[in-house]
């Protein structure tokens, strides 16, 4: 057989050999690529209004935008390694033809970027490539595309979205402190005193109160739980209920593990009614919170009271096609942080109010 013969029956023997092996692709960087878990965490600017329609997320494109960044539909939170190698690829489509502007870069100032490119995206699916290497770290890079500048209004839908490379995203694990748990206001001498403890341990494990000195208050075993139902994690609880001399700084040592300090005090709660009452006055609407009252630090001026941005809450009109009429609903409680103001919740409050004054 001649050489030529030969190197041909080793390369029908050895199918695959002949080249190098593809490298595995990075880890993914994107979340909800391709929209199957509806929209989040993408996120889109407000003259584009966007829903997911046949599997991919389509947004209303106005006319007449200045510049591409005017209209942007992108996802933040992505983490970017300088060195690093990426491929960045999509599907999309446009009713109007328009040019993409391919970004990843620094969500905001000084918008240091990684990736731009213009890209082209026509009436059919158009499937885009781009790799680059990054050239610094952006731990929560923005991956955007900016679609604004067009005469002409369109439909553009994006899917398929990824962006693979780079070292795997971290496992969040959240910080739960101690995995000791204690009553952190504390103990009242004379009430029930237990906590719980984390721990894969099968048998009781030794428990002791440490004062704030370091010396040992109370020691005692722990009993074994099993799993809670609620938290889905193996513990133990423990009683300390004898315990009854005041102080402050105490915690409880198990296994090695500390809890967060705490008190044994009579008084713990007597500033609670007096605390309850003056939140009344921090979360009120449509009403200043005066520094002299509250200290600097939660004072603010009054909210929702028509002024711009805000329209007020005097002349909120009904949910279009349930009713026609328009009611002043200023001023109540704020229901929390986001201030939010909830009917139920109002009512809530008004009735709290009225049972503390009937009661007192």
């Amino acid at each position: 057989m001649s050489a030529a013969a030969l190197l041909f029956a080793a390369a029908l023997a050895a199918p695959g050999t002949a080249g190098a092996q593809e490298a595995e692709p990075g880890p993914e960087q994107i979340s909800n690529g391709d929209f199957a878990a509806g929209t989040a965490p993408w996120w889109w600017t407000a003259n584009a209004p966007s829903a997911v329609s046949d599997g991919r997320l389509c947004a209303q494109v106005p006319a007449g935008t200045a510049n591409a960044w005017d209209v942007i539909v992108g996802q933040n939170d992505v983490p970017i390694a300088a060195g690093e190698s990426y491929e960045l690829s999509y599907s999309a489509s446009s009713t109007a033809p328009l040019t993409v502007q391919t970004r990843v870069q620094e969500a905001a100032e000084p918008y240091t970027t990684v990736l731009a490119t213009a890209d082209p995206v026509g009436t059919e699916a158009t499937q885009v490539t781009r790799t680059f290497t990054a050239s610094v770290d952006l731990p929560v890079a923005s991956v955007q595309l900016q679609i604004g500048g067009g005469e002409r209004a369109t439909t553009f839908c994006l899917d398929d979205v990824s962006l693979r490379g780079g070292a795997e995203p971290p496992v969040y694990v959240p910080d739960t402190g101690s995995p000791v748990r204690v009553n952190q206001v504390g103990y009242l001498p004379h009430g029930p005193k237990s906590g719980t403890v984390v721990t894969d341990a099968d048998a009781p494990l030794t428990w002791a109160v440490k004062t704030s000195a370091g010396t040992t208050a109370a020691t005692g075993r722990t009993v074994p739980q099993g799993e809670d139902p609620s938290s889905r994690q193996r513990v133990h609880t423990f009683d300390f209920g004898d315990l009854t001399t005041a102080g402050d700084g105490y915690t409880v040592e198990v296994d090695g593990e500390t809890s967060e300090p705490f008190s044994i005090r009579g008084n713990l709660y007597d500033g609670l009614r007096s605390d309850a009452l003056a939140y009344f006055y921090h979360n009120r609407s449509g009403t200043p919170i005066e520094a002299d009252l509250v200290g600097e630090k939660y004072a603010r001026p009054a909210g929702h009271a028509g002024v711009a941005p805000n329209k007020g809450d005097t002349d909120v009109p009904c949910q279009p096609g349930v009713c026609d009429y328009r009611l002043d609903v200023s001023g109540g409680w704020y229901d929390a942080g986001d201030h939010g103001k909830y009917v139920v919740n109002g009512g809530i409050s008004v009735a709290q109010l009225m049972s503390t004054y009937e009661r007192t």
